[in-house]
């Protein structure tokens, strides 16, 4: 189930505003006419006071009643509705996009307090922070600027390297900072009823994608379906692999598959594939595993291949990855392709490489997709140690 949105078309619309211009503006300009402080009409009055193509897809989803609509499958640009806990966000699977999301906090005082974070990482690097006090009475949104009060923001030079986190549960905010020399840090604001407050300054612990995964199984060995399932754990955030997550829920439950969304499940041999299509758009994810010679380990491959209007494209995360699983500690960890042998020379005009796992057998195959419109394959066999 696909569903694309070309925001570069919201881009171009009437009235977005630059954050740049935000960032200069925000500060002094009181929002009025917000009719009640729930948050879907007090991001309404922020949008049509600072319109952005990020808000509006916010409130396009929220007027679907949908609590999540992936607007482009390559990049998994989301927007994420979380109503219960209030708050929203658009992000994708970490391209160089807009990315924006919003939350407000009840004050002890009867008001609210409304953050609405906007960023982009290139041309130039930016991150605007705007804060407001939501008066019932007077329905009214006034900035407060300063809501941050202890750490300072100035201070940083141009590019600050400095990444605000709103909260979608629980009630404090977090500010990464890099721009240090001893590494990344972590600042904590807990909420006090009216504001959050400086807390505390520690290490910033990130996940740089190489951390073990734990695979639980039942029995003497796992199956195919154990590795998928911990590929696709609640904690592991691809979300390229969300249709495939969707998926692989509906299988596990007795579900039919979603309209152009087909699954295969071969554990007898270590195969599972996976097919998401619409009338002009074909992604397909591939998993098997093969044994190493020594008997106490395993080599998992997952690849996503994404095809728009029968044209093979590369995204964030089209590829072929590879994990070795170890059957002491029960964990799989990535493994470069270099380290098993996949040593391929790409031919000269390649575009886009495409890649088919064997459901039986031990070969994989490489399609080279060049400019002059030619396809070369090329076949690597898994020999117990490296690929041949």
């Amino acid at each position: 189930m696909l569903l694309f949105l070309f925001v570069g078309m919201l881009h171009a619309q009437e009235g977005n505003t630059f954050l740049e211009d935000i960032d200069k503006g925000w500060k002094t300009k009181t929002i009025d006419n917000v009719i009640n402080g729930s948050l879907g009409i007090m991001l309404e009055r922020f949008d049509q006071t600072w319109p952005t193509w990020m808000l509006r897809a916010v409130r396009n989803t929220m007027e679907k009643g949908l609590d999540k609509e992936v607007l482009d499958v390559e990049t998994s640009l989301t927007v994420t509705v979380d109503t219960k806990n209030g708050f929203v966000r658009v992000g994708d699977g970490g391209t160089d996009g807009e990315y924006m999301s919003a939350c407000y906090w009840n004050r002890s005082n009867g008001h609210k307090l409304l953050a609405v974070l906007l960023g982009k990482p290139t041309d130039p690097c930016i991150e605007v922070l705007c804060t407001y006090d939501y008066d019932p009475q007077k329905k009214t949104l006034t900035p407060e600027p300063d809501i941050l009060k202890g750490y300072r923001w100035g201070d940083k030079g141009e590019y600050k390297q400095i990444f605000c986190n709103l909260p979608r549960k629980g009630k404090d905010i977090t500010v990464d900072d890099w721009s240090g020399d001893d590494g990344p840090v972590r600042h904590t604001f807990t909420w006090d009823g009216m504001k959050p407050v400086y807390s505390k300054t520690e290490p910033y612990e990130y996940d740089d994608g190489l951390t073990p995964i734990m695979v639980r199984f039942k029995g003497a060995q796992p199956n195919v379906k154990d590795f998928v399932t911990a590929l696709l754990a609640p904690d592991e955030t691809d979300e390229s692999r969300n249709g495939l997550r969707q998926a692989w829920n509906f299988y596990k439950n007795g579900m039919k598959q979603m309209p152009g969304d087909d699954l295969i499940v071969d554990v007898q041999n270590g195969y599972v594939g996976y097919v998401s299509e619409d009338e002009t758009n074909r992604q397909v994810i591939e998993c098997c595993y093969w044994n190493y010679g020594d008997k106490r380990h395993k080599l998992l491959a997952i690849t996503n291949d994404l095809t728009m209007n029968g044209k093979p494209v590369v995204g964030q995360f089209t590829g072929i990855t590879f994990y070795k699983y170890d059957n002491a500690t029960r964990q799989m960890n990535v493994v470069y392709g270099d380290e098993v042998g996949l040593a391929l020379d790409t031919p000269d005009g390649t575009e886009v490489v495409t890649h088919a796992l064997p459901r039986q057998g031990k070969t994989i195959v490489f399609t080279y997709h060049t400019s002059s419109g030619k396809k070369i394959e090329k076949r690597l066999t898994w020999n117990g140690t490296k690929f041949e």
